[in-house]
């Protein structure tokens, strides 16, 4: 595209200035409203049959937090990092973020957006044990802030989708008024948040059809 230039920086990763994961981020409030078998017996002319007995796993369960919903408890805007989550729930507990992103707890997950062709994987970080709410803003971010190559960006389909990223781009170093961060924004060149169409504000994760360790990330 003569005349128009994007960035990309020369590492493939890119994080601002580290947030640290936890402990979790302090939340404000912005309205006051709440919110094993048994196999059968080997003998069993000296010991009656016994029935099969089958497990079934539990079902998995989200973190209110976490769940889908047209309202949201939680407000964020993905393009900026987890310290600036807001609630709409009264009274809401910082270590609500430490708590387990699912239940029955799980040390890795992975997270989708529709139509992203890049998926997101998130570990335990708070214990090692399992993958908690914070774990889940957290990773969202810093996989969204991970830079584009130039071949991820001449992959793209169409020259009006290409013009959409570089859009979204120059409007994300802009929104900065200190100049210092402005340009070390724009030097770091188009990341993958820049895909999503301006679609930025978390709504929530559902299920997938691809198992219970694969949930959708929905935006708007």
């Amino acid at each position: 595209m003569p005349g128009k230039h994007v960035r990309f920086a020369n590492i493939s990763t890119v994080y601002p200035e580290s947030i640290p994961p936890h402990p979790a981020p302090s939340v404000r409030t912005r309205t006051s409203s709440h919110f094993s078998s048994l196999p059968p017996s080997h003998y069993a002319y000296s010991h009656p049959q016994r029935k099969r007995s089958h497990s079934y796993p539990l079902p998995t369960r989200l973190h209110h937090l976490l769940a889908y919903s047209k309202h949201p408890v939680i407000n964020y805007d993905v393009s900026l990092a987890p310290s600036t989550i807001t609630t709409t729930l009264s009274g809401l507990p910082s270590t609500s973020f430490s708590e387990p992103a699912v239940h029955p707890p799980v040390s890795s997950l992975v997270i989708q957006i529709p139509y992203y062709i890049w998926p997101i994987s998130v570990h335990a970080s708070y214990n090692g044990q399992y993958v908690t709410v914070n774990d889940v803003f957290t990773a969202v971010y810093h996989s969204l802030r991970t830079n584009v190559s130039s071949s991820e960006y001449r992959a793209i389909p169409s020259k009006k989708e290409a013009e959409k990223v570089r859009m979204a781009y120059m409007m994300r170093y802009r929104r900065l008024h200190d100049r210092y961060a402005y340009e070390a924004e724009k030097q770091q060149g188009v990341k993958r948040v820049d895909f999503l169409n301006w679609r930025t504000r978390f709504m929530g994760l559902t299920t997938s059809e691809h198992g219970s360790d694969v949930w959708l990330l929905h935006l708007s």
